[in-house]
């Protein structure tokens, strides 16, 4: 259920879909885990109602085609306060976070509702407009209560010499090695049919010099990582690799999936 409005540009669009997933924090250590809230103009199609950030990535593509109006925020589930999250543009998710330290001084605001076990409500609204980095002014204002869809099931936690020959590693570094030798169509193959959408548009979008400079640069770092955690969920895993060097540590996570029984990259 969801009642409410997002203004960009001084034109309303009415907010008529509400969609929430569990979602492990990517920038926070340890166990932290959000919930991922989409308030927006647009269903997620049924085969992305689920955890991961398949249905991101859609939400994504749609706004920057003009087919989608919509916000995505990132609430605590322990204290109900939301850390950050993004507005969905022509321009695809544009980054926001929060104004003021203090909730009170925060353009955006959250005010949670009692709901049940295994959902989430309230109320979102914003004191005055955010700018739009080239896009205009947009502000949001919406009631909601929603079925929250858990994470899968942790089936296997691998570390140590054996995450070093787990099948989900092996698929890792094969996709970084492809991509620190900048050979695209290694990288194509190893992952799978959703995420070889993103290259081909990342491809188009930037032209295949730039993509795979970019692609080379983030593989050199992360396989310089040599401790593995692999955290299996039944058919995707999280691989976590990460150095601790001079007091600071290095972490990149990617997500792998089963395609056709094979182990490769996911979204």
């Amino acid at each position: 259920m969801i009642k409410g409005w997002i203004e960009v540009k001084a034109e309303r669009h009415p907010l008529t879909h509400v969609f929430a997933v569990m979602e492990a924090d990517k920038l926070e250590e340890g166990n932290k885990h959000n919930v991922a809230l989409l308030l927006s103009d647009q269903a997620v199609p049924d085969p992305m109602r689920v955890s991961g950030d398949t249905w991101a990535f859609w939400a994504a593509e749609q706004a920057r085609a003009g087919a989608l109006k919509g916000i995505i925020i990132l609430i605590d589930p322990e204290t109900k306060v939301w850390t950050r999250g993004q507005w969905l543009s022509s321009q695809g998710m544009m980054f926001y976070t929060h104004t003021s330290t203090e909730p009170e001084g925060r353009i955006l605001r959250f005010e949670p509702a009692e709901s049940a076990a295994g959902e989430i409500a309230g109320k979102v609204w914003m004191k005055e407009t955010m700018g739009g980095l080239g896009e205009g002014p947009w502000r949001v204002e919406a009631e909601f209560r929603t079925p929250v869809i858990p994470m899968p099931k942790v089936t296997a936690t691998i570390t140590g010499a054996e995450a070093l020959k787990s099948p989900q590693y092996k698929a890792v570094v094969a996709f970084l090695t492809a991509c620190k030798k900048k050979d695209l169509e290694a990288i194509r193959m190893s992952m799978d049919a959703d995420s070889q959408v993103m290259l081909a548009e990342a491809v188009k979008q930037q032209g295949q010099k730039t993509a795979l400079e970019m692609f080379a640069g983030m593989a050199e770092e992360s396989l310089k990582l040599k401790t593995v955690q692999v955290t299996v969920r039944g058919s995707v895993a999280d691989v976590k690799l990460s150095e601790n060097k001079a007091g600071e540590r290095n972490e990149h996570e990617l997500k792998v999936g089963l395609a056709n029984g094979v182990w490769k990259l996911t979204r």
